[in-house]
C-alpha cells in the first residue's frame, strides 16, 4: 500500500537541536530539519538512539534557525508517528505537530495559504 501525505511538506534544510521530552536527564542533541508542513515536521537526529522503535509516540522538541538568519528560529513541539534511518547516518522521524496555540495554527496556515516557502 503506497502511503500518501495528509498534506504537501515544504524542504526545509535547517540545522537545529531536539530533545526527547521525558528523558533523563533531559539533554540537547543535534538534529537537521528534513521538511516542514502546517500539521508536522521531519528531522534526522544526531544523538544518541538506543531504541528507534522507542521513539514512536514520544514528544520531542526542536528548536532550529531558518536560512534568515537567527532573527527567525523556529520552536515546535511534535509526537513521533514514524521512525527510519536517516540519509546521514542518524535517525529520521516524522512528528505531528501537538499542543499548539491558536495563534501559531493561524501562522502556519497564513503562510501555507500565502505558498511562503519556509
Amino acid at each position: 500500500m503506497e502511503r500518501r501525505r495528509r498534506v504537501p511538506r515544504q524542504l526545509a534544510g535547517w540545522t537545529g537541536k531536539y530533545c526527547v521530552e521525558g528523558d533523563v536527564p533531559e539533554a540537547w542533541y543535534e538534529c537537521h530539519v528534513l521538511d516542514i508542513s502546517v500539521i508536522g515536521v521531519g528531522i534526522e537526529m544526531f544523538g544518541p538512539v538506543p531504541d528507534p522503535a522507542g521513539l514512536l509516540g514520544r514528544r520531542v522538541i526542536v528548536e532550529a534557525n531558518t536560512p534568515t538568519g537567527a532573527s527567525l528560529s523556529v520552536r515546535a513541539r511534535g509526537e513521533v508517528r514514524n521512525v527510519g534511518a536517516g540519509a546521514r547516518g542518524g535517525t529520521r522521524v516524522g512528528m505531528e505537530f501537538v499542543d499548539l496555540t491558536e495563534t501559531e495554527r493561524s501562522i502556519l496556515d497564513a503562510l501555507a495559504m500565502m505558498g511562503t516557502l519556509w
